[in-house]
This record gives C-alpha cells, structure tokens and sequence, in this order.
C-alpha cells in the first residue's frame, strides 16, 4: 500500500478545496457591486477579480486530477477514479472558460457539479463510518440543488428570477458547497489515515 501517495492526495483535497473557498471569500469583497445571493459564483471570474477567481478554480480543478490519480494507485477503484478525474477536469474547465466565454461556460458547469456530487456518493465504499454515510449525504444534498440550480443557467447576470424563492448565488452555492465540504472533509480523513484503504476493492 501506498500510504504516502494516500496523505499526499489527502492534502491536494484539502489544500485545494480551501483554497478556492478562500479566494471566493476574497473575491467577493473586491468585486465591485457584486451580489452573493443574486449573481453566479462564476461572475467573480469576470472583471476585476477574473486574476485570482479563475486561476483558483484552475488549481482546484488540477489538484482534485491529481489526488484521483494517487487514490487509484492505493485503492484500485477505476469507478471513483473515474469520477474524482472528470471532476477535476470539468472544474478545471469552468475556470478556463469563464462566465463570458460561451457556449462552453454553461457546458462544463453542470458536469463540474453532477461529477462532483457523484464523487462525493462514489466514496463511500473508500471511508470509515460516520464519515461514509456523511459524504454519501453531501453528495445528494448537491445533486438535488444542482437539479433545482439548472434552471437558473443561462439567465442573465443581473436576473432577479427565483425558484424556491432562492436567487441563482444562493441556489448555485447550495450545489457547490457541499461538494467543497466533503472534498475538505475527505481530504482530511485521508492525512490523517493510518490503517490504508477501506474495503479495497477488486479493478473492474
């Protein structure tokens, strides 16, 4: 077992998801007229605060690639692979194609979500209770906003339009956040991980 590669990917998840919690704190104070509730979280990539919003979300997304890659060497699971490394790679895209650049913005976005919330359930079989059971939970949380978020896409930046009475920032940070908490989460489970893999299972 690979416990090193195990803590490395550990602290990719970690680092990497508060990182990016961090820079959109910072952006949005600095985004000038910028409405957590009623703007998209991909606004903050547009404008004054595009050099620290979208080079972040970039970092995100290489670190969840990479931390995918070191799992699979440990936990030989090619289905959570699979899933963690199509997270990284649509996160990567939404901060190369920023709010302004589409129709590629509004293609990547939803996947980045659906394979994120897919991640976090994916991993259940990889974590000790009651930390499994907690991420299989963020992971529906996310799906369901996500499908309550969809609608929003595609409206314009200054929209007031709610659904369920939540403008799109809120609805949008219900779908992303928990993804970013179990990334946290997990991540911080793996550092501290002494024992290996959990129920490793076989490749398919």
């Amino acid at each position: 077992m690979k416990y090193d590669d195990i803590k490395l990917a550990g602290a990719l998840l970690f680092v990497g998801g508060v990182q990016w919690f961090l820079a959109i704190l910072m952006t949005e104070g600095l985004h000038p007229g910028y409405n957590s509730g009623a703007y998209y979280v991909s606004s903050l990539g547009v404008g004054a605060t595009a050099f620290i919003y979208n080079p972040s979300l970039i970092l995100l997304g290489i670190t969840v690639a990479a931390a995918a890659y070191l799992i699979e060497r440990a936990h030989r699971s090619r289905y959570f692979f699979a899933l963690l490394v199509l997270t990284g790679l649509f996160t990567m895209g939404v901060g190369l194609f920023p709010e302004d650049v589409r129709p590629m913005h509004g293609i990547v976005t939803p996947f980045a979500l659906i394979f994120g919330a897919l991640s976090a359930i994916g991993s259940f079989k990889l974590q000790k209770p009651p930390l499994s059971y907690l991420s299989v939970l963020l992971g529906a949380l996310s799906l369901i906003a996500s499908a309550a978020f969809f609608p929003y896409l595609g409206l314009p930046r200054e929209s007031l339009a709610t659904y369920l009475g939540l403008g799109k920032g809120t609805m949008e940070r219900l779908a992303i956040y928990p993804i970013l908490l179990w990334e946290i989460g997990y991540g911080s489970y793996l550092i501290g991980s002494t024992d290996g893999p959990v129920n490793r299972p076989e490749r398919a």
